[in-house]
């Protein structure tokens, strides 16, 4: 410890840059490689060059210069390891960034005015730097609804509602948490950074809390999902242990879910929640997690969103991105907490953005006028720059799949990150490592390393430090020089051991889940109807020809005429590209899906909408997962082929019923098979 005292101070670049050259292998890099493996240029890399060289020499390390060849640590794994020890504690100094974080960590902490001379004392700056600090955190906050406030004699305070507060905290905490092996963080006591914010009794119970639930069977959160639920939930505790939050008053109303797990967390954190989070939960689980009834409006204007952007995306690059069989639902699955998101007003920080943008500029150029057409066509806020580089990803893996060869590497994927990080690291690893066969993204909480080794997986793929014993690397989201030398280290070991996996027999789908499919399919379209009727004068005339389309007796009439009628009243079912209203509810009136459409003699204007008809979708009210699968792929046919609904609107029963079974079929080829 002495030893470390008397080392010369490394800057934040400096450390960063002798932590890169620690976990590498002991190979030669150039400062632009170097530079690339955190993100800063070859001009960066020299200028940082003569203090790193000066600390690693004065706390004993071999490190070594080459005109031609580059830089290299020459040690072994032993030394390396001591290093990253000595690094972890030794002094650096913090960039503008760290500053800002630590600051606002700071102010949110206090609650109340502090003296500009304590901040600068905390952060060891002088008050000039600070007063830069503030003005730039300032300008930050205030996009975020939170306001810094300076007054002679008072000091320095935050102002603004607590939900800001805690938002623009979350944003500025998130990403940090997200690098971090969440498993090592959440049992140990968090230090003196940033982090420190968290309480980590709190953060221990929430977490035990949401992993009873996901135990439940109900739900299973992504590790991104997790890490924002459980970050959210630790800043509110913090804010009612504090008295700047009130907790009284009556529930807020939500789902019997989102009901359940309020309960549990208030008693696990021994206090009572604010009215309003029970719908911040509700609203959470729907957006977060799973697909969502093929009956819920919200849905459909999911699937609208995802469809537009699609076909935007296949105009743009000429390729068709419908064949890819769990590309659309894994676009939802983004946008779902992407339109929560943006109705909040809540901004995420997309660590990827720059990457993307400057690596990838076609692409990004291409999502991003798509997403600016889309938000115009659907009259929706502007899609901002941190979301559209997350379609982006989701877009790149599906157009770097066009280029996948041969894989011989058994792998998974481990990202924290989200869903679009990881399928664009995946796209990256097939088309650059054509040795390596990625298998799945796996979650890092509960990584199961016997059952990887049971499978013949052979490496973990991470983008955050591990503590598993079992072959892995860390790598960039976006891969980086230094990821490739690893990943091509990784794959020459493999080749060397000659220890290739084998390869897992694909199981049989559930013949009798196909037998089922097959059996709703044809019955959906061997049923379909159409129907003109006169221009309606009330909703309930339309409702009424409705139930009719499937109504054999009047008991039969009445029950779905009901059903709908309960329906409709939860909300507008206008869908703008159809030009048409969705009638759909779940009834026992009915023993199989059925669609319908109802065609007016003439357009009929509403609230300034245009109507040409009514769409009618019916299923059995019984748990079913067949239903529910055909009805979700009916609402996303519908929405993605134009042509479908002009066949309706024209009376063709026979063209749309061939279209539909066209395109069922594709979507359901697999379970059809029985493969």
């Amino acid at each position: 410890m002495e030893r470390q005292n008397r080392l010369p101070i490394l800057t934040d670049n400096g450390r960063r840059l002798i932590r890169k050259l620690a976990d590498l292998p002991p190979v030669w890099l150039t400062a632009a490689a170097l530079g690339e493996s955190i993100g800063v240029s070859r001009r960066t890399v020299m200028r940082e060059m003569p203090g790193m060289e000066k600390w690693l020499e004065a706390a004993g390390f071999r490190f070594v210069r080459s005109p031609g060849q580059g830089v290299r640590l020459d040690e072994d794994e032993e030394r390396r390891a001591v290093l990253r020890t000595l690094l972890d504690g030794s002094s650096t100094v913090l960039s503008k960034n760290e500053r800002i974080d630590r600051l606002l960590a700071l102010l949110f902490a206090a609650g109340e005015p502090v003296k500009t001379q304590w901040l600068a004392e905390k952060l060891d700056i002088s008050e000039h730097t600070l007063a830069n600090d503030l003005n730039a955190a300032g300008e930050w906050l205030l996009a975020r609804g939170v306001t810094v406030k300076r007054r002679t004699g008072v000091g320095v305070w935050l102002e603004g509602p607590p939900e800001n507060l805690r938002r623009a905290m979350g944003i500025r905490l998130r990403p940090q948490l997200t690098q971090l092996d969440w498993g090592q963080f959440i049992e140990s006591q968090p230090d003196g950074s940033t982090l420190g914010l968290l309480d980590r009794k709190d953060m221990q119970a929430i977490a035990r809390v949401l992993q009873g639930f996901e135990r439940s069977g109900r739900f299973v959160f992504s590790d991104s999902a997790f890490i924002s639920l459980v970050l959210h939930l630790t800043l509110l505790a913090g804010q009612i242990r504090s008295g700047r939050l009130k907790a009284d008053g009556p529930r807020g109303k939500a789902g019997r879910d989102a009901a359940a797990l309020q309960i549990s967390l208030e008693g696990a954190l021994g206090m009572r929640l604010p009215a309003g989070e029970a719908a911040y939960l509700d609203h959470y689980l729907h957006a977060a997690l799973g697909e969502q009834d093929w009956d819920d409006p919200e849905e459909l204007r999911v699937s609208q969103l995802a469809a537009l952007l699609i076909r935007g995306m296949e105009r743009e690059t000429g390729v068709e991105l419908t064949g890819f069989s769990t590309f659309r639902t894994d676009l939802c699955a983004h946008l779902r907490p992407m339109l929560l998101r943006m109705e909040r007003g809540e901004r995420i920080e997309n660590p990827q953005l720059e990457a993307v943008r400057t690596q990838y500029a076609e692409l990004w150029a291409a999502v991003r006028r798509v997403c600016d057409q889309t938000s115009h066509t659907l009259r929706i806020p502007p899609i901002p720059d941190e979301e559209a580089g997350f379609l982006a990803m989701h877009f790149g893996a599906v157009l770097e799949k066009c280029a996948q060869t041969r894989r011989r590497l058994r792998a998974v994927v481990v990202c924290p990150m989200g869903m679009a990080t990881s399928r664009f690291l995946t796209s990256q690893l097939d088309r650059e490592f054509p040795d390596i066969a990625v298998e799945r993204m796996c979650p890092l909480r509960g990584l199961d390393t016997d059952a990887l080794r049971e499978e013949g997986i052979g490496l973990i793929i991470s983008t955050v430090p591990l503590s598993a014993d079992f072959p892995h690397v860390v790598v960039s989201a976006v891969l980086q020089e230094k990821d490739r030398i690893l990943l091509q280290s990784a794959v020459e070991t493999f080749r060397e051991q000659a220890s290739a996996a084998v390869q897992p027999m694909p199981q049989p789908a559930d013949l009798r889940y196909a037998d089922a499919l097959s059996a709703c399919l044809v019955g959906l379209l061997d049923t379909m109807a159409i129907d003109d009727i006169p221009a309606p004068r009330t909703r309930g005339e339309v409702l009424h020809a409705a139930a009719r389309l499937f109504s054999r007796s009047p008991q039969q009439l009445r029950e779905i005429e009901t059903a709908l009628a309960r329906r409709e009243a939860l909300g507008d079912t206008y869908i703008p590209p159809l030009r048409a209203h969705l009638l759909h509810c779940k009834t026992s009136a009915v023993d199989s899906c059925c669609l319908g459409y109802l065609r007016l003699p003439y357009p009929v204007t509403e609230n300034g909408r245009e109507i040409l008809g009514a769409v009618v979708m019916l299923a059995p009210d019984r748990p079913e997962p067949v239903w529910q699968r055909v009805m979700q792929e009916v609402s996303a046919v519908l929405i993605d082929r134009p042509a479908l609904i002009e066949s309706l609107r024209a009376g063709e029963r026979d063209q749309a019923v061939r279209l539909l079974e066209t395109d069922l079929s594709l979507r359901f080829r697999r379970e059809l098979a029985g493969e």
